[in-house]
């Protein structure tokens, strides 16, 4: 893989154009190490709250087939529930497969509402792990070009990051606005903030405001977003938190 530059240079009556390749498939292939390295330690994070979540649908089903085995009368009402509770199980065991596969490089136009309540769905173990809600709110249907793979990992980064910088329980809300400028997704949660002087770092490689963090997150959600001609702006609350503000403009 190489990374090409041209450059114009005049002299006088002359133009000349040079171009210069660099070779940089170590580099692409060391974030694609790191990246796939971030996701399978997401999933190893979410695994508590995923087997939480699967356990009680699990009892649920027991708890009926024993019913059924005892000679239950009234069947089709349980045999509903019980297959509603394995289409949770499926939901969530296929989001949580969806993380640990390698990204793509798959662009096309994605309803990212879609997108938000995948992530939404697959969060929310963990959060209520926390006693954190977590919350998604939208007045219409957005669509944007992306790789969907890409995205909703830049999603779950920030909201799992809202989740390890809360203490004590409260709210993660998700909001997402369209004009016919952008789309901006915002994620808002209520922990401790981030000093304004250290806003800037946020993003950088190994810099982190948490004890057990690497930095790379957010590294990695920069760059995906930078391929997507996005950009990850970051506020302090006025009362508690941060916002992470996600936006694509609309060409």
């Amino acid at each position: 893989m190489f990374e090409c530059t041209i450059e114009k240079l005049v002299d006088k009556d002359e133009v000349y154009f040079i171009s210069t390749l660099k070779d940089i498939t170590d580099k692409k292939e060391s974030e694609e190490m790191m990246i796939r390295s971030e996701k399978m330690s997401i999933a190893g994070q979410l695994a508590a709250g995923i087997a939480h979540e699967i356990r009680n649908p699990l009892t649920s089903l027991k708890g009926f087939l024993q019913l059924l085995q005892a000679g239950l009368t009234s069947k089709e009402e349980y045999y509903q529930i019980m297959l509603e509770e394995i289409e949770k199980m499926e939901s969530i065991t296929s989001e949580l497969l969806f993380i640990s596969k390698p990204l793509t490089d798959n662009k096309k136009t994605e309803a990212i509402n879609e997108m938000i309540e995948d992530v939404v769905m697959l969060m929310k173990p963990q959060a209520k792990l926390k006693d954190i809600q977590l919350g998604f709110e939208s007045e219409e249907t957005a669509f944007i070009y992306c790789d969907r793979s890409q995205i909703k990992q830049v999603i779950l980064n920030l909201v799992k990051n809202g989740i390890e910088a809360m203490d004590q329980p409260g709210t993660i809300v998700i909001r997402l606005e369209a004009n016919h400028e952008s789309v901006i997704i915002r994620v808002i949660d209520e922990g401790g903030g981030i000093p304004s002087d250290l806003i800037n770092k946020i993003g950088e490689p190994f810099f982190t405001t948490k004890q057990s963090g690497t930095g790379l997150g957010l590294m990695i959600s920069k760059q995906i977003l930078a391929q997507h001609n996005a950009i990850l702006d970051i506020t302090q609350n006025k009362d508690r938190g941060s916002t992470f503000h996600i936006i694509f403009p609309i060409k």
